[in-house]
Parts: C-alpha cells; structure tokens; sequence
C-alpha cells in the first residue's frame, strides 16, 4: 500500500511535458492543437511551424534526462510535494505526483515545468532555451488499481531514465562546463 486515500483531498496526477517541437503537426500518429482531440498528420500545417519556431527541436538526451529526474525531485522535495515516479522518452516526461493543501493541479504543474525549465537551462549552459511544449497533459489517478498500473507497468515500460519512490534519491548532476567561457 502507498498510503495514499483517493476519498481525500489529496490529488495524485500523472503530468507529461513534450520536448518543445518534438511532436509536429505531421506526426503519423496525429497532433493536438489547443484542443483535446487528436486531429488528423497535415504536413502543411507542420511547415508552417517550423518556418515560425523560434528554436530547433529538443530531445532529451541521457543527461538532460538525469537533470529532468534530479530537477522534478528537488522540486517536489522543496514544496512538500510527494512525487511517486519519473519516465523519461527523448520525447517527453511522465512524473506522479501528489500534494496537500488546496493548490490546484494548474499551479503544480506550471511550477514544476517552469523549475525543470530553469535548471536544464543552468545545467546545460542553455539558460533561456525553450525545453517544453506549451502546457502539458495531465491524468488525475482515480483508484488504487489505476496507481498500481502506472507504477507497476505503464512508468517502467519507458525506454528512458526512470525512478520510482524507494530508489536512491536523484543526484544533482554538475553543469557542463563551457570551454570558451
């Protein structure tokens, strides 16, 4: 058991953050744009955001995934936040996390995406680089059997980093030392 009970008022959601450009209107699988449903790959559309984009794509990496886990964790740590587990793609992040007090689900997941933000940026020597998509998902857990499946199966099947509560707590990894500076 987690000790978590899904009759109080302790939410448990599932975030995910897209690497910025990672996932173009042309994508095979479909896009979202501004709405909840999937819309149709249109490569029309899709060349019209590359012509517009203000930076090149990101994938996260092996580090910037250790610096996701670390920066996701810290943040937790720091507001009393209880984050559950981490599954990083090249694509995107998944992190578990609950809270007490009557913060909303808005507000959690803005301040955990502008801090990874921020601390890719100071680790990588990028400070100011677009890390993200705009917004982000969010799944509210609605029962023990729905954690169960995230922690047990969905999280773990991740071909990136992951972490789960109970492992070694994440390392702060040091900053890429940029060598004409």
């Amino acid at each position: 058991m987690n000790g978590i009970d899904y009759n109080s008022a302790m939410p448990v959601y599932l975030f995910t953050f897209h690497a910025y450009r990672s996932w173009n209107a042309d994508n095979p699988r479909g896009f979202v744009r501004s709405t909840a449903r999937l819309l149709p790959p249109d490569t029309e559309m899709a060349d019209h955001y590359d012509q517009n984009a203000s930076e090149e794509p990101v994938l996260f990496d092996r580090r910037s995934q250790q610096i996701l886990i670390w920066a996701f964790s810290d943040a937790c740590q720091r507001r009393e936040w209880r984050l559950h587990g981490i599954a990083t793609e090249p694509t995107h992040v998944h992190l578990m996390v609950s809270w007490k007090g009557d913060a909303g689900w808005l507000h959690v997941r803005d301040r955990l995406k502008n801090v990874a933000s921020l601390l890719l940026g100071r680790k990588l020597s990028r400070p100011g680089r677009r890390w993200f998509s705009r917004k982000g998902s969010r799944k509210r857990v609605e029962d023990q059997t729905h954690y169960d499946h995230l922690m047990r199966n969905y999280l773990p099947k991740h071909s990136g980093l992951c972490w789960q509560e109970g492992d070694s707590p994440p390392e702060e990894p040091p900053p890429i030392v940029d060598p004409e500076k």
